[in-house]
């Protein structure tokens, strides 16, 4: 592991720290994060829906001057990614139905239903206009097998057991995240009105995370100085948690090592090349929690704008995120795909193979 490695590591703790986060009745925004940090082990079972979408997208000029680059703007920014779908932790299922939209000269959608239990996945074969795939194909579920797809990448797949250990280890790691973060300067709390949540979300409270570029420095060192020690002690201490991340002891005692040997220097010039590629950063993630304390609710928006040989770019993405019926018997539009409706990977490379095959013949 590089050095400047560590840093890029621990923004990805960050993420997740962020994304994992919930609120209860707890007074202050610190503690209703950490209450629903312990909150989020209770749920078993929850329906959602979301949205992504990328705005004011602006390419360098250099980029904008390559073919078919404005056309590719074009379509990103006018596509929406939305989703649809539910979760049972036992028997374990999930499914998500996505759909994607494109508005402008190529306007189109279609839906991009996936299918996991313990042992299986299934994906849905898109009906995307601009192909003209035959219906006895985009009626049929792709079926993959989790557990040999694992063993082809040399790993094993995590069944419904590490996968309740995954969920205990993200909610330590936002724990130690949430304990050492300045709350006066990253958290707040804030009422639907002002941040543009609709009343029919019904939320109890909601609590903001706000980050700006001039908040980055001291974000950092509080990862490398009070976190990320406490989560490589957090890893030393529990087989589990190695074993889910194929981690060994002396893994673990190679990056104490490694962090240690971070100089103020290193991250000064880590830091200085983000502060010149980066021209602007502010990333707000309004939390919401319904009246059971639960963190139902996530609505996140993120503006970049960055500069890299001279050549600037900017853009924003949102991201809007909601669970029901937590805990609740949840309905799923498709549960797991009979033997009719499902094709092996073989026989769909077979038909598209020979399908395509065919149309270049001709």
């Amino acid at each position: 592991m590089k050095k400047k490695s560590v840093v890029a590591i621990l923004a990805m703790m960050l993420s997740v720290a962020l994304v994992l986060s919930g609120c209860s009745e707890s007074k202050s925004p610190k503690d209703q994060l950490a209450a629903a940090i312990e909150k989020s082990a209770d749920i078993k079972s929850y329906s959602l829906n979301g949205s992504m979408k990328i705005e004011d997208l602006q390419l360098p000029d250099e980029v904008m001057q390559e073919e078919g680059a404005a056309q590719a703007l074009g379509l990103l920014t006018g596509a929406e990614l939305s989703w649809t779908g539910a979760y049972q932790a036992d028997p374990m299922l999930v499914e998500l139905n996505m759909k994607i939209s494109i508005s402008g000269d190529l306007a189109m959608s279609f839906n991009l239903p996936m299918i996991m239990n313990e042992e299986k996945m299934w994906i849905k074969i898109p009906n995307i206009p601009m192909l003209g795939l035959p219906e006895e194909l985009t009626s049929k579920f792709v079926e993959f097998n989790l557990k040999e797809l694992a063993e082809q990448q040399g790993t094993e797949w995590p069944g419904a057991a590490d996968m309740a250990t995954t969920t205990k280890f993200a909610n330590d790691l936002s724990g130690i995240f949430f304990k050492h973060i300045d709350e006066k300067t990253y958290l707040s709390e804030v009422k639907a009105k002002d941040v543009g949540i609709s009343d029919d979300k019904d939320l109890k409270s909601i609590v903001q995370v706000h980050v700006m570029k001039d908040q980055v420095e001291p974000l950092v060192n509080t990862v490398l100085k009070n976190i990320a020690p406490e989560v490589i002690d957090l890893l030393a201490g529990n087989e589990e948690y190695r074993k889910l991340l194929e981690l060994q002891p002396e893994d673990l005692d190679e990056a104490k090592k490694q962090l240690a040997e971070v100089k103020d220097e290193d991250v000064k010039e880590a830091l200085a090349e983000f502060n010149e590629a980066v021209n602007t950063l502010d990333v707000t993630a309004n939390l919401g929690i319904n009246d059971k304390g639960y963190s139902s609710y996530t609505d996140a928006t993120v503006k970049v704008g960055i500069t890299e040989e001279g050549q600037s770019g900017s853009g924003t993405l949102k991201v809007v995120s909601e669970m029901t019926n937590i805990n609740g018997d949840v309905k799923f539009e498709f549960g797991e795909p009979k033997a009719e409706d499902v094709i092996s990977e073989e026989e769909l490379n077979e038909q598209l193979g020979g399908m395509f095959g065919s149309m270049m013949m001709e």
